[in-house]
């Protein structure tokens, strides 16, 4: 089943990237066509939920197609494609703050098992989370790699770090 995924990943972007230009092109004459305050509010939320719906499927469809780059697995921008899952792991409303320097060094682990890394410590950490917080996920420099925590905010207690070795 994972393989059939793998295989639609690739041709489902494409063809969402084709939907999505179409709905920002029909958004974007819609804003220039609003006569009133409410028709531009309209044309707004609209923007918003395309913009919002193809980062959600942006990061779904990198479950099953990872990213894949030369040199090691680029951690900040595993985490950003998940941010969206992250989101809706929580629930509406709920913040998810992301600290993860574009620089960090690339890691030696595989993207998916990254990806499982991040989706489990968030898992655990969102049991935890009063239904009025968020999470923060930190990914930052450490000896020979990154850390990685996820927390509950505001307030919670920072489990100890994850360390993912550099590669």
């Amino acid at each position: 089943m994972i393989d059939d995924l793998r295989a639609f990943a690739p041709p489902v972007r494409h063809e969402a990237n084709n939907l999505f230009a179409a709905l920002t092109g029909t958004i974007e004459i819609l804003q220039r066509a609003a006569v009133t305050d409410r028709d531009r509010a309209r044309a707004e939320r609209m923007r918003e939920a395309t913009t919002r719906l193809e980062a959600l499927l942006k990061g779904y469809l990198s479950l099953a197609a990872p990213p894949r780059e030369e040199g090691g697995t680029d951690g900040p921008k595993v985490l950003e494609l998940l941010r969206p899952l992250l989101v809706l792991l929580l629930g509406p409303g709920r913040a998810v703050e992301i600290e993860a320097p574009p620089r960090l060094r690339r890691l030696a682990i595989p993207v998916e098992e990254l990806q499982a890394t991040i989706l489990r410590l968030a898992r655990d950490a969102a049991a935890a989370v009063p239904r009025e917080a968020g999470l923060r996920v930190v990914m930052e420099a450490a000896p020979a790699g990154v850390s990685l925590i996820v927390t509950p905010v505001p307030g919670g207690a920072a489990p100890p770090p994850v360390f993912l070795p550099a590669a």
